[in-house]
């Protein structure tokens, strides 16, 4: 008879083995989840600097588009920043700038049809209440950095207890660091309807209509400052534009651009010739349990213009 001789593992070596490769199991499981948290981490931070620059980009372009820098207001560094619509904006593309509310433009040949080289007017029949929306200053939105919020009166549009005491013109003048950011009935306060002895509507009269039709087209208040506006709700960084066809200046939508935003600063600097208005801006994203980051730019109102 043939005999088969059979050799199997010992309990003792059974055990060693199981302990060699849990112990095997646990380092590879340990790699799994460091590179497994080391990618979530990198995935995180890379989505935390793309919002950062992405809302940069979008204040960026919104000051280097812009004809006014709304707030800051001058002498004060704020977590809000406002400008009057790009008048280039044409998000509908009917041909039309969105901040045009009016629809009008310079006839020059007089045929009552827009021709190539006719500009539109934008902007130019503001009315007291600068940007119409039935508030002082911006709705919703601290203007001054006093602490309060659409407490004044609707035509007091920076809040500070005055009323259209900067003229369209250029100037500061009322000493308050800002230009032309409370403007009244006759925008330029020249008395007259328009440009003092200038045809404005070019329908060959000149100071034709009512004091506060400045732009001479029998209409008063009929294309308000359109404003786009960023400011900090908690730790979102949101963006506010108006509607396209906004009926007035408080027909807007607000969208967030950037998420665990712990730092939103804006100052309003001069530049170097002492006309140039400039914004520098910070923002600093702090993401749970990962790294900030911070972005730093400096842009000249209608730089891009």
């Amino acid at each position: 008879m043939t005999k088969y001789s059979q050799k199997g593992l010992s309990l003792l070596e059974t055990l060693i083995t199981v302990a060699i490769a849990g112990v095997l199991i646990a380092a590879i499981s340990g790699f799994i989840n460091t590179a497994l948290n080391v990618g979530q981490a990198t995935h995180s931070q890379h989505d935390t600097l793309q919002q950062a620059r992405f809302a940069m980009q979008r204040m960026s372009r919104a000051v280097s588009k812009s004809r006014q820098l709304r707030i800051p207001l001058g002498g004060s560094i704020r977590n809000v920043l406002a400008v009057s619509l790009d008048p280039t904006l044409d998000r509908n593309k009917d041909g039309w700038a969105d901040a045009n509310n009016d629809k009008d433009f310079l006839d020059a040949n007089k045929n009552g049809t827009r021709d190539t080289g006719e500009p539109e007017r934008i902007d130019e029949d503001a009315g007291t209440d600068n940007n119409n929306d039935g508030l002082a200053g911006i709705k919703n939105i601290d203007d001054n950095g006093d602490g309060q919020v659409d407490v004044k009166n609707t035509t007091d549009n920076d809040e500070d207890n005055g009323n259209g005491e900067d003229a369209n013109n250029g100037i500061d003048d009322d000493g308050d660091g800002s230009i032309d950011e409370d403007t009244d009935k006759d925008m330029n306060s020249d008395g007259k309807p328009g440009i003092t002895g200038v045809d404005d509507d070019y329908d060959g009269t000149v100071d034709d209509g009512a004091i506060d039709d400045d732009d001479e087209d029998g209409a008063v208040s009929e294309d308000w400052i359109d404003e786009q506006v960023f400011y900090l709700s908690g730790t979102t960084l949101l963006e506010r534009l108006p509607n396209i066809n906004a009926v007035n200046g408080a027909d807007y939508t607000e969208y967030a651009i950037a998420d665990n935003v712990s730092q939103f600063r804006v100052e309003r600097l001069m530049g170097g010739n002492g006309s140039a208005v400039l914004v520098d801006i910070t923002l600093t994203l702090s993401p749970a349990g990962g790294k900030p980051f911070t972005l730093n730019t400096r842009v000249a109102i209608s730089s891009g213009l």
